[in-house]
């Protein structure tokens, strides 16, 4: 079974950054892109902003585990679907992806990537011409999907063992070719078991026949 998610989170830690406390800032005390709010529902209910500050990464692992990664059900989708589908959840709510999931459903793979991705810069550009004060954030924001992008597809590329389609989530199993390429050795050998079983049992009561 695949495991994306430590490398997944390596990546995605990197674009969160690490302390802030931006009065201007809603989510308050915030480390690893884990706000306050969060450290208290997951990891210590009387948490304060010096405990925010002082977070692990290890537990940040755990928020994100739990809060995303395992709500998205992840560890189902192929590799890089999974990347695209953690990161745009962290950066714009679980909702999206999962709604995308069903969208694209008919998709898979590396058109399955590009599909959730430019989604995401139309919904980013979107809220930028909503929300004119947000245009700073705008070169930011097309370098993160970049590069989310640019890794997805490497790992999908790169055929990290997981389910061949898109998602168990959005409806779809693996096909029947690709499971006999995975298990080929398997299937020829436990046939030619039974062939000789056979041919061994037939032989038994010929002999017996003849012999009667």
């Amino acid at each position: 079974m695949k495991n994306n998610y430590n490398d997944c989170l390596t990546r995605l830690l990197k674009d969160e950054g690490g302390y802030t406390n931006n009065p201007n800032d809603s989510g308050g005390p915030t480390n690893f892109g884990i706000t306050l709010t969060d450290y208290r529902k997951y990891i210590k209910a009387s948490g304060t902003a010096k405990d925010v500050k002082g977070m692990t990464v290890d537990e940040a692992r755990q928020i994100y585990r739990t809060k995303y990664w395992d709500a998205l059900g992840c560890d189902s989708l192929s590799s890089g679907v999974d990347y695209t589908c953690f990161d745009y959840g962290v950066n714009s709510g679980i909702g999206r992806p999962r709604k995308a999931l069903q969208r694209f459903k008919s998709k898979s793979g590396v058109d399955l990537i590009n599909a959730i991705n430019d989604e995401r810069v139309t919904f980013l550009k979107a809220l930028e011409a909503s929300q004119p004060k947000d245009k700073v954030f705008d070169a930011g924001w097309m370098r993160r999907v970049s590069g989310v992008r640019s890794y997805s597809l490497q790992l999908a590329k790169n055929n990290v063992a997981g389910p061949a389609s898109g998602s168990i989530a959005a409806g779809t199993t693996i096909g029947l070719s690709q499971y006999f390429h995975a298990h080929e050795a398997a299937i020829l050998i436990g046939g030619l078991a039974v062939a000789i079983l056979i041919g061994t049992a037939v032989h038994a009561y010929l002999n017996r026949k003849v012999n009667g």
